[in-house]
This record gives C-alpha cells, sequence and structure tokens, in this order.
C-alpha cells in the first residue's frame, strides 16, 4: 500500500517542487550549493541529512541484494544519491513498487554474442 500509492506520490510532488524551485530561485544552483557549506548551522545540517541517506542507501541495498539483486542494477542509485539527494531513493523505491523484475535484472553484457 505505501510502497505502491506513497511513495510515487511523494517523489512526483518532490521532484516537481525541486525543480519549481531551481527555476524561480534568484541564485543560481552553484551559488546555493556554496552557500550550504559556508554557515556552520547549514553544514550541519547538510552532514546530518547525508548522513540519513548513507544509512538509507546501506538499507535499500540490502532489500536490494534480498530481492535478489546485484551491485550493477543498484550502483546507478548509490552514485545518483550523493547528487540529488532523497530523488534517488525514492526513484528506487518508485521502481521497485512498479516493476520489480526489471529492478532486479542484470543488465545485458554488450560484449556477449
Amino acid at each position: 500500500m505505501i510502497l505502491t500509492r506513497i511513495v510515487p506520490l511523494v517523489f512526483v510532488l518532490f521532484v516537481s517542487f525541486t525543480l519549481w524551485v531551481l527555476a524561480t530561485s534568484d541564485k543560481d544552483f552553484w551559488q546555493w550549493a556554496i552557500s550550504l557549506f559556508a554557515e556552520k548551522e547549514s553544514l550541519q545540517v547538510v552532514l546530518d541529512l547525508g548522513i540519513a541517506l548513507l544509512l538509507l542507501m546501506y538499507f535499500l541495498y540490502r532489500d536490494h541484494v534480498a530481492q535478489g539483486g546485484h551491485f550493477r542494477s543498484f550502483a546507478p542509485f548509490l552514485i545518483a544519491t550523493p547528487l540529488l539527494g532523497v530523488i534517488a531513493p525514492l526513484a528506487y523505491l518508485t521502481l521497485r513498487a512498479f516493476q520489480p523484475k526489471r529492478l532486479v535484472a542484470m543488465p545485458r553484457n554488450p560484449n556477449r554474442i
């Protein structure tokens, strides 16, 4: 229930909100990103969220392996998490809700005939 209804809704709403914030901000992206590390208070929040995302990705990876997945099919989510924040785990959970077999499938080796 939660995985198939609430998580995809949160994913779409949060991505929409993020795009709106980026489109309407008076700072460009890099000014905003650098300002997160300028003050000790904002740095504490960034580090707190980073640790929480690291823990979340650990548990999502364990879930992925328990479902029969491989590291190669989970790696894009690990790479995207530091760049996109919670959008990457939400994308994983949304994909898991709607296409679990596609998520755990190993990518085809282009060198094999």
